[in-house]
């Protein structure tokens, strides 16, 4: 029979929790920032970053921008780098008889 003993806390080890204010501020460490956006069709999503990427160009920081979806028409502001420039997203759904939403 199977032991339902939880693991001993002393075979892991977890790090501690960083005291706050002993931290890098974000400008000291010059780290970049990230969002990822996703969403449901029609969420936004592109409204959103569009409107991130002007207000980033009005700073003089121009973002660099990602775009993961090989079946977006139309994108209000270009991309870095550009999925629909290597992925045909008609021919993977031909090929593997996709629908629309990806079933079969």
């Amino acid at each position: 029979m199977a032991s339902t003993t939880p693991a001993s806390s002393s075979s892991m080890s977890v790090p501690p929790i960083p005291n706050v204010s002993t931290l890098p501020s974000l400008s000291a460490a010059k780290k970049p920032i990230t969002i990822i956006t996703i969403g449901m069709a029609g969420a936004g999503k592109s409204t959103f970053v569009q409107r991130i990427n002007s207000h980033l160009h009005s700073k003089d920081s121009p973002p660099y921008i990602l775009n993961l979806d090989p079946a977006v028409a139309f994108m209000p502001f270009e991309a870095n780098i550009d999925i629909r420039d290597t992925v045909n997203y008609k021919e993977v759904m031909k090929q593997y008889n996709l629908g629309p939403n990806g079933e079969y």
